[in-house]
């Protein structure tokens, strides 16, 4: 049968099922996912398969879902193939988690299947998105404004395998009643005000009309925009210097062609402070780091994202930083929680003065025998003051935080590596006048400073 072929096209195209493969199908009786195991099972030993299983997850929003996860059990002793199923309240899981509906059920229904393969050992999920799922969420992210949508999904992601990737839902429905398949047809698919089926109902006909092959139009479409998509993906790991750090320096971005530029922005976000900005919200970030002066932007969960000089970063504005202190010895290190910061010491023989001109992040002072008490780590307090390095006289701090352009949110953060009530080093950003090492040295003591990644401010 034509169907048939065009599930084996799919496995072969896009890799998807592998000899000895463990597959674990996402089934929710509907009509794709019962055509899908349909076919997995006939296909086992040609493929090569080793096992199929299936997991329902019951949402405890329709009433047939009782029924269903009892014909999930019943169908599975007859094929005699293993069944997992989960009963959880997705409504209440998403008032609790500020969640849409759709989003909860997502989330638990992902973690269920995920949970399974670890604990079970399979390797692969099956799902049955299918052709005209594709074109649906096309049009539909189309619809709503999200380029990230416009790219659907792919054949294949990780170990998640959708072989009805070449087949429409009326092929599907076609293969169902030539082979008498049972499955369970959702109410809530008829409801028009539900977007995704007004899309499938209203729009997807007329657009079809102009483009009888508009399923196959779009999935090359999302096959280009996923290409390109997975291009930028990797060449952005080229830009990991700048996206890295809790700071984002506006002066390398506005070097950057804008295609690049609002991709660093939305990766340094997500990775350092797990946001995510709609593509209007990145947009406007985009214009704004061409201006002048300083600025803010509130974003969600009460956190604001500021331009202070050329610095991007962003401020938690439920919490309130306080005094900290740390004791650090030679040779050891100390970490500074509330900055996310190592500063390791360590007592050097030998050194190389030139090369060291060239270190951001240590600096080496002339050893004394005192040290061995060690030096205290703390942020700046009133009054503090400092001697510049090749300078003779005080300046204060504050003034000198306004010379290196630190912003002024972030200066309760900077540690300060202070010996005898002396601060030997704003941490990352300049030395003191204090025990200078020249070539004549015989015993330095360096401290370096490494930023922890992935660790909360």
């Amino acid at each position: 049968m034509y169907l048939e072929k065009l599930f084996l096209k799919a496995v072969s195209d896009f890799s998807l099922i592998s000899k000895d493969d463990k597959i674990l199908l996402a089934f929710s009786t509907g009509v794709d996912s019962s055509v899908l195991l349909h076919l997995l099972l006939k296909f086992k030993n040609y493929l090569s398969i080793k096992e199929v299983a299936v997991a329902y997850f019951n949402h405890s929003i329709r009433e047939q879902s009782d029924e269903e996860e009892k014909f999930v059990k019943e169908l599975s002793k007859k094929l005699q193939i293993k069944a997992f199923t989960k009963k959880e309240d997705v409504v209440s899981y998403a008032k609790k988690n500020n969640f849409s509906v759709e989003e909860a059920g997502r989330n638990l229904r992902y973690k269920f299947f995920t949970e399974i393969l670890q604990k079970e050992g399979f390797n692969k999920l099956a799902t049955a998105h299918h052709l005209s799922d594709l074109a649906e969420t096309l049009i539909l992210w189309f619809l709503q404004g999200n380029k990230k949508g416009l790219k659907g999904f792919k054949p294949r992601e990780g170990n998640i395998i959708r072989p009805l990737i070449y087949i429409s839902k009326k092929q599907i429905y076609e293969y169902a009643y030539t082979n008498n398949i049972s499955f369970f047809e959702d109410e809530t698919n008829e409801n028009e005000s539900i977007l995704r089926n007004k899309v499938r109902k209203k729009i997807i006909p007329i657009l079809r009309e102009i483009n009888p092959s508009l399923e196959n139009s779009l999935f090359t479409l999302s096959r280009l925009l996923n290409l390109d998509e997975d291009y930028f993906d990797k060449y952005l790991e080229n830009f990991k210097g700048l996206y890295s750090s809790k700071t984002l320096n506006l002066q390398q971005i506005r070097d950057l062609d804008k295609a690049i530029a609002y991709r660093v922005i939305d990766k340094w976000l997500l990775d350092n402070f797990q946001i995510k900005l709609s593509y209007n919200q990145l947009l406007k970030v985009l214009d704004l780091i061409d201006k002048q002066g300083n600025w803010q932007f509130t974003l969600k969960n009460n956190s604001v994202l500021k331009k202070e000089y050329d610095k991007l970063f962003v401020e938690d504005l439920r919490k309130k930083f306080v005094n900290y202190e740390y004791r650090l010895f030679p040779n050891s290190e100390v970490y500074i929680k509330e900055a996310s910061l190592i500063i390791t010491s360590t007592i050097e023989n030998s050194l190389d003065v030139d090369k060291l001109k060239y270190a951001k992040n240590k600096v080496c002072f002339k050893y004394i025998p005192q040290m061995e008490e060690g030096f205290i780590i703390r942020n700046r307090r009133k009054g503090d003051k400092f001697i510049p390095f090749g300078k003779s006289s005080e300046k204060k701090l504050k003034d000198i935080f306004i010379d290196l352009k630190v912003p002024k949110s972030e200066r309760d953060k900077v540690p300060l590596v202070v010996f005898q009530d002396k601060i030997l080093w704003i941490a990352g950003y300049k030395r003191s006048a204090f025990y200078p090492v020249d070539k004549s040295s015989k015993k330095t003591i360096c401290f370096e400073l490494k930023e922890v990644k992935g660790a909360n401010n």
